[in-house]
Protein backbone atom coordinates (compact mmCIF):
# COMPACT_ATOMS: atom_id res chain seq x y z
CA UNK A 1 0.00 0.00 0.00
CA UNK A 2 1.58 3.29 -1.14
CA UNK A 3 -0.99 5.67 0.34
CA UNK A 4 -3.13 5.52 3.43
CA UNK A 5 -6.65 4.81 2.20
CA UNK A 6 -9.80 4.89 4.31
CA UNK A 7 -13.50 4.08 4.00
CA UNK A 8 -15.73 7.09 4.55
CA UNK A 9 -19.21 5.98 3.54
CA UNK A 10 -21.42 3.04 2.63
CA UNK A 11 -24.76 2.38 1.00
CA UNK A 12 -26.90 -0.74 0.68
CA UNK A 13 -30.18 -1.67 -0.96
CA UNK A 14 -31.32 -5.13 0.12
CA UNK A 15 -34.40 -7.20 0.99
CA UNK A 16 -34.23 -5.51 4.40
CA UNK A 17 -35.15 -2.23 2.70
CA UNK A 18 -33.97 0.65 0.54
CA UNK A 19 -32.02 2.60 3.17
CA UNK A 20 -28.85 2.14 5.20
CA UNK A 21 -30.97 2.28 8.35
CA UNK A 22 -33.01 -0.70 7.14
CA UNK A 23 -29.85 -2.76 6.74
CA UNK A 24 -28.22 -1.64 9.99
CA UNK A 25 -31.29 -2.42 12.08
CA UNK A 26 -31.63 -5.96 10.70
CA UNK A 27 -28.36 -7.47 9.45
CA UNK A 28 -27.38 -9.07 12.76
CA UNK A 29 -30.80 -10.18 14.03
CA UNK A 30 -33.03 -11.15 11.06
CA UNK A 31 -33.12 -13.20 7.88
CA UNK A 32 -33.68 -11.18 4.71
CA UNK A 33 -35.18 -14.09 2.77
CA UNK A 34 -38.36 -16.09 3.20
CA UNK A 35 -40.46 -18.63 1.34
CA UNK A 36 -41.82 -17.18 -1.91
CA UNK A 37 -44.71 -18.84 -3.72
CA UNK A 38 -46.20 -16.10 -5.93
CA UNK A 39 -43.90 -16.55 -8.91
CA UNK A 40 -45.11 -15.42 -12.31
CA UNK A 41 -43.82 -18.63 -13.85
CA UNK A 42 -46.00 -21.68 -13.38
CA UNK A 43 -42.89 -23.84 -13.48
CA UNK A 44 -41.57 -22.52 -10.18
CA UNK A 45 -42.78 -23.94 -6.90
CA UNK A 46 -42.11 -22.54 -3.41
CA UNK A 47 -38.51 -21.36 -2.95
CA UNK A 48 -36.60 -19.32 -0.41
CA UNK A 49 -35.73 -15.92 -1.86
CA UNK A 50 -34.92 -12.39 -0.76
CA UNK A 51 -36.29 -9.69 -3.06
CA UNK A 52 -35.50 -5.98 -2.89
CA UNK A 53 -38.75 -4.11 -2.12
CA UNK A 54 -40.50 -2.67 -5.18
CA UNK A 55 -39.83 1.01 -5.83
CA UNK A 56 -40.27 3.64 -8.52
CA UNK A 57 -36.97 5.35 -9.30
CA UNK A 58 -38.86 8.45 -10.48
CA UNK A 59 -40.36 8.76 -6.99
CA UNK A 60 -36.94 8.34 -5.39
CA UNK A 61 -35.23 10.98 -7.58
CA UNK A 62 -37.69 13.66 -8.69
CA UNK A 63 -35.10 15.48 -10.82
CA UNK A 64 -34.47 12.46 -13.04
CA UNK A 65 -34.68 13.06 -16.78
CA UNK A 66 -34.74 10.62 -19.74
CA UNK A 67 -33.24 8.24 -20.62
CA UNK A 68 -34.43 6.55 -17.43
CA UNK A 69 -32.41 3.71 -15.91
CA UNK A 70 -33.75 0.15 -15.96
CA UNK A 71 -34.23 -1.82 -12.73
CA UNK A 72 -30.65 -3.13 -12.73
CA UNK A 73 -29.22 0.40 -12.89
CA UNK A 74 -31.85 1.77 -10.50
CA UNK A 75 -30.92 -0.70 -7.75
CA UNK A 76 -27.27 0.30 -8.06
CA UNK A 77 -28.16 3.98 -8.27
CA UNK A 78 -30.07 3.93 -4.98
CA UNK A 79 -27.24 2.14 -3.18
CA UNK A 80 -24.70 4.56 -4.64
CA UNK A 81 -26.78 7.55 -3.49
CA UNK A 82 -26.94 6.05 0.02
CA UNK A 83 -23.15 5.71 0.04
CA UNK A 84 -22.47 9.27 -1.17
CA UNK A 85 -24.98 10.63 1.32
CA UNK A 86 -23.37 8.70 4.17
CA UNK A 87 -19.95 10.01 3.11
CA UNK A 88 -21.21 13.59 3.03
CA UNK A 89 -20.52 13.89 -0.69
CA UNK A 90 -23.95 13.78 -2.35
CA UNK A 91 -24.30 17.57 -2.52
CA UNK A 92 -20.59 18.30 -2.99
CA UNK A 93 -20.40 18.66 -6.78
CA UNK A 94 -16.80 19.84 -6.73
CA UNK A 95 -15.65 16.53 -5.24
CA UNK A 96 -18.14 14.18 -6.88
CA UNK A 97 -17.09 15.42 -10.32
CA UNK A 98 -13.59 14.12 -9.54
CA UNK A 99 -14.78 10.86 -7.98
CA UNK A 100 -14.41 7.56 -9.81
CA UNK A 101 -16.80 4.60 -9.97
CA UNK A 102 -15.98 0.89 -10.02
CA UNK A 103 -18.83 -1.64 -10.23
CA UNK A 104 -18.74 -5.43 -10.22
CA UNK A 105 -21.50 -7.76 -11.36
CA UNK A 106 -21.99 -11.46 -12.04
CA UNK A 107 -25.28 -11.58 -13.97
CA UNK A 108 -25.45 -8.08 -15.42
CA UNK A 109 -28.74 -6.54 -16.56
CA UNK A 110 -30.69 -9.79 -16.20
CA UNK A 111 -34.19 -8.53 -16.96
CA UNK A 112 -33.09 -6.32 -19.85
CA UNK A 113 -30.98 -9.12 -21.35
CA UNK A 114 -33.83 -11.61 -21.19
CA UNK A 115 -36.30 -9.09 -22.66
CA UNK A 116 -33.94 -8.20 -25.52
CA UNK A 117 -33.21 -11.82 -26.42
CA UNK A 118 -36.90 -12.69 -26.29
CA UNK A 119 -37.80 -9.89 -28.73
CA UNK A 120 -34.86 -10.77 -30.96
CA UNK A 121 -35.95 -14.41 -31.14
CA UNK A 122 -39.67 -13.75 -31.60
CA UNK A 123 -39.60 -10.67 -33.88
CA UNK A 124 -36.20 -10.73 -35.54
CA UNK A 125 -33.37 -8.16 -35.60
CA UNK A 126 -35.27 -5.64 -37.73
CA UNK A 127 -37.89 -5.21 -34.99
CA UNK A 128 -35.49 -4.67 -32.07
CA UNK A 129 -34.37 -1.15 -31.23
CA UNK A 130 -30.63 -0.49 -30.73
CA UNK A 131 -31.69 1.35 -27.56
CA UNK A 132 -33.00 -1.96 -26.18
CA UNK A 133 -29.63 -3.53 -26.90
CA UNK A 134 -27.71 -0.76 -25.12
CA UNK A 135 -29.84 -1.22 -22.00
CA UNK A 136 -29.09 -4.94 -22.04
CA UNK A 137 -25.33 -4.46 -21.84
CA UNK A 138 -23.87 -4.96 -18.38
CA UNK A 139 -21.85 -1.76 -18.42
CA UNK A 140 -24.97 0.36 -19.01
CA UNK A 141 -25.13 0.72 -15.22
CA UNK A 142 -21.75 2.45 -15.19
CA UNK A 143 -22.96 5.09 -17.65
CA UNK A 144 -26.34 5.52 -15.96
CA UNK A 145 -24.95 6.12 -12.47
CA UNK A 146 -22.03 8.29 -13.63
CA UNK A 147 -24.35 10.46 -15.74
CA UNK A 148 -27.08 10.88 -13.15
CA UNK A 149 -24.76 11.54 -10.19
CA UNK A 150 -22.12 13.50 -12.10
CA UNK A 151 -19.21 11.16 -11.33
CA UNK A 152 -16.58 12.15 -13.88
CA UNK A 153 -13.51 10.38 -12.53
CA UNK A 154 -12.17 7.03 -13.76
CA UNK A 155 -14.81 4.33 -14.18
CA UNK A 156 -14.76 0.59 -14.73
CA UNK A 157 -17.09 -2.41 -14.75
CA UNK A 158 -15.60 -5.76 -13.73
CA UNK A 159 -17.08 -9.26 -13.81
CA UNK A 160 -16.84 -11.42 -10.73
CA UNK A 161 -14.01 -9.43 -9.17
CA UNK A 162 -13.66 -7.27 -6.06
CA UNK A 163 -14.39 -3.61 -6.82
CA UNK A 164 -12.61 -2.18 -3.76
CA UNK A 165 -9.19 -3.49 -4.75
CA UNK A 166 -9.52 -1.82 -8.14
CA UNK A 167 -10.40 1.41 -6.36
CA UNK A 168 -7.38 1.10 -4.07
CA UNK A 169 -5.11 0.72 -7.10
CA UNK A 170 -6.63 3.78 -8.79
CA UNK A 171 -5.98 5.93 -5.73
CA UNK A 172 -2.46 4.55 -5.26
CA UNK A 173 -1.67 5.34 -8.90
CA UNK A 174 -2.84 8.97 -8.50
CA UNK A 175 -5.86 8.73 -10.81
CA UNK A 176 -8.14 10.29 -8.20
CA UNK A 177 -8.59 10.65 -4.43
CA UNK A 178 -12.16 9.32 -4.15
CA UNK A 179 -13.66 6.15 -5.61
CA UNK A 180 -17.17 4.75 -5.17
CA UNK A 181 -16.85 0.95 -5.26
CA UNK A 182 -19.72 -1.49 -5.33
CA UNK A 183 -21.53 -4.48 -6.71
CA UNK A 184 -25.00 -5.08 -8.14
CA UNK A 185 -26.87 -8.19 -9.19
CA UNK A 186 -30.49 -8.42 -10.26
CA UNK A 187 -31.73 -11.99 -9.78
CA UNK A 188 -34.72 -12.93 -11.93
CA UNK A 189 -37.19 -15.80 -11.93
CA UNK A 190 -35.26 -17.38 -14.79
CA UNK A 191 -32.11 -17.39 -12.66
CA UNK A 192 -34.03 -19.10 -9.85
CA UNK A 193 -35.61 -21.59 -12.24
CA UNK A 194 -32.25 -22.61 -13.71
CA UNK A 195 -30.66 -22.97 -10.27
CA UNK A 196 -33.61 -25.09 -9.15
CA UNK A 197 -33.30 -27.38 -12.18
CA UNK A 198 -29.63 -27.90 -11.32
CA UNK A 199 -30.60 -28.81 -7.73
CA UNK A 200 -28.62 -25.89 -6.29
CA UNK A 201 -31.35 -24.38 -4.11
CA UNK A 202 -32.44 -25.19 -0.58
CA UNK A 203 -36.06 -26.27 -0.99
CA UNK A 204 -38.59 -25.40 1.75
CA UNK A 205 -39.47 -28.38 3.96
CA UNK A 206 -42.64 -27.14 5.67
CA UNK A 207 -41.01 -25.60 8.75
CA UNK A 208 -39.99 -21.96 9.17
CA UNK A 209 -36.91 -20.98 7.21
CA UNK A 210 -34.96 -20.44 10.45
CA UNK A 211 -35.87 -23.86 11.87
CA UNK A 212 -35.07 -25.46 8.56
CA UNK A 213 -31.59 -23.95 8.29
CA UNK A 214 -30.43 -24.51 11.87
CA UNK A 215 -31.47 -28.19 11.79
CA UNK A 216 -30.28 -29.11 8.31
CA UNK A 217 -26.83 -30.24 7.20
CA UNK A 218 -27.04 -30.00 3.42
CA UNK A 219 -23.77 -29.32 1.64
CA UNK A 220 -24.61 -28.49 -1.94
CA UNK A 221 -27.41 -25.92 -2.00
CA UNK A 222 -27.81 -22.19 -1.41
CA UNK A 223 -30.42 -19.42 -1.08
CA UNK A 224 -30.48 -16.47 -3.47
CA UNK A 225 -31.22 -12.89 -2.53
CA UNK A 226 -30.88 -9.57 -4.36
CA UNK A 227 -28.65 -6.74 -3.19
CA UNK A 228 -26.62 -3.72 -4.23
CA UNK A 229 -23.84 -2.51 -1.97
CA UNK A 230 -21.31 0.33 -2.27
CA UNK A 231 -18.56 1.91 -0.21
CA UNK A 232 -16.71 5.20 -0.64
CA UNK A 233 -12.95 4.92 -0.34
CA UNK A 234 -10.54 7.83 -0.42
CA UNK A 235 -7.05 8.86 0.49
CA UNK A 236 -6.61 9.70 4.15
CA UNK A 237 -5.34 13.13 3.11
CA UNK A 238 -8.56 13.84 1.20
CA UNK A 239 -10.77 12.57 4.03
CA UNK A 240 -9.00 14.66 6.66
CA UNK A 241 -8.99 17.74 4.45
CA UNK A 242 -12.78 17.71 4.12
CA UNK A 243 -13.37 16.56 7.72
CA UNK A 244 -14.98 13.27 6.70
CA UNK A 245 -15.96 10.60 9.20
CA UNK A 246 -13.79 7.52 8.89
CA UNK A 247 -15.01 3.98 9.40
CA UNK A 248 -11.73 2.10 9.03
CA UNK A 249 -8.40 2.15 7.21
CA UNK A 250 -7.61 -0.28 4.40
CA UNK A 251 -4.27 -1.83 5.33
CA UNK A 252 -3.71 -4.38 2.59
CA UNK A 253 -5.43 -6.92 0.36
CA UNK A 254 -4.74 -10.24 -1.30
CA UNK A 255 -6.55 -11.67 -4.30
CA UNK A 256 -6.24 -15.26 -5.40
CA UNK A 257 -7.78 -17.84 -7.67
CA UNK A 258 -9.40 -20.67 -5.76
CA UNK A 259 -7.92 -23.97 -6.91
CA UNK A 260 -11.18 -25.90 -6.54
CA UNK A 261 -13.82 -23.42 -7.69
CA UNK A 262 -16.33 -24.45 -10.32
CA UNK A 263 -19.49 -22.69 -11.51
CA UNK A 264 -21.02 -23.50 -8.11
CA UNK A 265 -20.09 -20.58 -5.88
CA UNK A 266 -19.86 -22.52 -2.62
CA UNK A 267 -17.38 -25.13 -3.91
CA UNK A 268 -14.15 -23.76 -2.49
CA UNK A 269 -10.75 -25.02 -1.36
CA UNK A 270 -9.90 -24.64 2.33
CA UNK A 271 -6.21 -25.00 1.45
CA UNK A 272 -6.36 -22.01 -0.93
CA UNK A 273 -8.01 -19.82 1.70
CA UNK A 274 -5.74 -20.98 4.50
CA UNK A 275 -2.48 -20.51 2.59
CA UNK A 276 -3.33 -17.04 1.28
CA UNK A 277 -4.63 -15.88 4.66
CA UNK A 278 -1.38 -16.94 6.35
CA UNK A 279 0.61 -15.01 3.75
CA UNK A 280 -1.44 -11.85 4.32
CA UNK A 281 -1.23 -12.04 8.12
CA UNK A 282 2.50 -12.74 8.15
CA UNK A 283 3.23 -10.00 5.60
CA UNK A 284 1.55 -7.47 7.89
CA UNK A 285 3.22 -8.85 11.04
CA UNK A 286 0.01 -9.85 12.79
CA UNK A 287 0.87 -11.72 15.99
CA UNK A 288 -1.00 -14.79 17.17
CA UNK A 289 -2.55 -13.01 20.18
CA UNK A 290 -3.53 -9.80 18.38
CA UNK A 291 -7.31 -9.07 18.35
CA UNK A 292 -8.43 -10.37 14.97
CA UNK A 293 -11.84 -10.40 13.30
CA UNK A 294 -12.60 -12.61 10.30
CA UNK A 295 -15.79 -11.65 8.44
CA UNK A 296 -16.78 -14.47 6.12
CA UNK A 297 -18.92 -14.82 3.02
CA UNK A 298 -19.84 -18.48 3.16
CA UNK A 299 -23.61 -18.30 2.76
CA UNK A 300 -25.18 -20.97 4.97
CA UNK A 301 -24.20 -22.96 8.08
CA UNK A 302 -22.80 -25.98 6.25
CA UNK A 303 -20.71 -23.72 4.00
CA UNK A 304 -19.35 -21.85 7.03
CA UNK A 305 -18.42 -25.02 8.88
CA UNK A 306 -16.90 -26.96 5.98
CA UNK A 307 -15.06 -24.07 4.32
CA UNK A 308 -14.17 -20.99 6.36
CA UNK A 309 -14.10 -22.60 9.81
CA UNK A 310 -12.10 -25.53 8.52
CA UNK A 311 -9.58 -23.15 6.94
CA UNK A 312 -9.23 -21.09 10.14
CA UNK A 313 -9.13 -23.99 12.58
CA UNK A 314 -5.50 -25.02 11.94
CA UNK A 315 -4.04 -21.50 12.10
CA UNK A 316 -2.04 -20.25 15.12
CA UNK A 317 -4.32 -17.21 15.49
CA UNK A 318 -7.45 -16.57 17.53
CA UNK A 319 -10.38 -15.23 15.53
CA UNK A 320 -13.65 -13.55 16.28
CA UNK A 321 -15.91 -14.69 13.42
CA UNK A 322 -18.84 -12.87 11.83
CA UNK A 323 -21.03 -13.57 8.81
CA UNK A 324 -23.83 -11.41 7.43
CA UNK A 325 -24.32 -13.31 4.19
CA UNK A 326 -26.13 -15.96 6.21
CA UNK A 327 -28.57 -13.17 7.09
CA UNK A 328 -28.88 -11.75 3.58
CA UNK A 329 -28.56 -14.78 1.30
CA UNK A 330 -26.35 -15.29 -1.73
CA UNK A 331 -26.50 -12.06 -3.70
CA UNK A 332 -23.46 -12.80 -5.88
CA UNK A 333 -21.61 -9.54 -6.63
CA UNK A 334 -24.40 -7.54 -5.02
CA UNK A 335 -23.72 -8.90 -1.54
CA UNK A 336 -19.91 -8.70 -1.38
CA UNK A 337 -19.84 -5.19 0.03
CA UNK A 338 -22.62 -6.12 2.46
CA UNK A 339 -19.95 -8.25 4.11
CA UNK A 340 -17.54 -5.32 4.05
CA UNK A 341 -20.13 -2.93 5.51
CA UNK A 342 -20.90 -5.44 8.26
CA UNK A 343 -17.18 -5.41 9.08
CA UNK A 344 -17.26 -1.61 9.30
CA UNK A 345 -20.14 -1.82 11.77
CA UNK A 346 -18.05 -4.21 13.88
CA UNK A 347 -15.22 -1.65 13.91
CA UNK A 348 -17.38 1.34 14.78
CA UNK A 349 -20.30 -0.08 16.76
CA UNK A 350 -19.26 -3.53 17.95
CA UNK A 351 -22.04 -5.19 15.92
CA UNK A 352 -21.37 -8.77 14.81
CA UNK A 353 -23.74 -10.86 12.70
CA UNK A 354 -24.12 -14.59 13.37
CA UNK A 355 -27.86 -15.07 12.93
CA UNK A 356 -27.61 -18.83 12.34
CA UNK A 357 -25.05 -19.56 15.07
CA UNK A 358 -27.46 -22.04 16.72
CA UNK A 359 -27.35 -24.30 13.68
CA UNK A 360 -26.51 -27.92 14.50
CA UNK A 361 -23.33 -27.82 12.40
CA UNK A 362 -22.14 -24.61 14.10
CA UNK A 363 -22.68 -25.49 17.75
CA UNK A 364 -19.10 -26.61 18.31
CA UNK A 365 -16.76 -23.99 16.77
CA UNK A 366 -13.02 -24.74 16.57
CA UNK A 367 -11.12 -23.72 19.72
CA UNK A 368 -9.55 -20.69 18.06
CA UNK A 369 -12.88 -19.26 16.83
CA UNK A 370 -15.26 -17.13 18.91
CA UNK A 371 -18.65 -15.81 17.86
CA UNK A 372 -18.40 -12.90 20.28
CA UNK A 373 -17.68 -9.36 19.14
CA UNK A 374 -14.47 -7.47 19.92
CA UNK A 375 -16.29 -4.70 21.81
CA UNK A 376 -13.65 -4.58 24.53
CA UNK A 377 -10.89 -3.81 22.02
CA UNK A 378 -10.63 -0.20 20.94
CA UNK A 379 -8.31 -1.20 18.11
CA UNK A 380 -8.26 -4.41 16.13
CA UNK A 381 -7.50 -5.81 12.70
CA UNK A 382 -10.18 -7.38 10.53
CA UNK A 383 -10.12 -9.57 7.44
CA UNK A 384 -13.09 -9.40 5.08
CA UNK A 385 -13.34 -12.48 2.89
CA UNK A 386 -15.37 -12.27 -0.33
CA UNK A 387 -15.56 -14.52 -3.37
CA UNK A 388 -17.30 -14.82 -6.70
CA UNK A 389 -18.67 -17.46 -9.06
CA UNK A 390 -15.66 -17.33 -11.37
CA UNK A 391 -13.30 -18.45 -8.61
CA UNK A 392 -11.89 -15.05 -7.60
CA UNK A 393 -11.32 -14.64 -3.85
CA UNK A 394 -10.33 -11.46 -2.00
CA UNK A 395 -9.00 -10.94 1.51
CA UNK A 396 -9.25 -7.28 2.53
CA UNK A 397 -7.44 -6.22 5.70
CA UNK A 398 -8.79 -3.27 7.70
CA UNK A 399 -7.82 -1.65 10.98
CA UNK A 400 -9.74 0.54 13.39
CA UNK A 401 -9.20 4.30 13.11
CA UNK A 402 -8.99 5.91 16.52
CA UNK A 403 -9.89 9.55 16.07
CA UNK A 404 -12.74 11.97 16.54
CA UNK A 405 -13.87 11.49 12.94
CA UNK A 406 -15.37 8.09 13.60
CA UNK A 407 -19.18 8.08 13.37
Amino acid sequence: MNKRIVITGWGIVSPFGLSNQDFESSFDNKLAYSKKEDWESEHLGPQYFGAIPEFDILQQIDSLRPPFPNRYSSIGLLACINALKDAGLLENKELTEKAGLVITTTLGASTAIQSYLSKLYKKGPDRVSPFNFSKATSNSILGDISRILGLKGPGSLVYGEESVTYGVDLINNDHTDIIVCGGVDEITELNIYLADKKARLVSPNGTSVYEHLINDNQKDQSIFSEAASFVVIESLESAQKRGAKIYAEIVDYKQFRDQRSSKVIFERSTDSLQGNLIELLNKNQIRDKDPLLFYGSACLPWHIQSYEWEALSDLPFEFSYGNSKASIGEGLSGSNNCTLVSTLLAHTKGRLANVLKDAVVLRDPPKNISLDSLKGNEEFTSITHTFSVGGSNTLLMLKTMRNDQRP
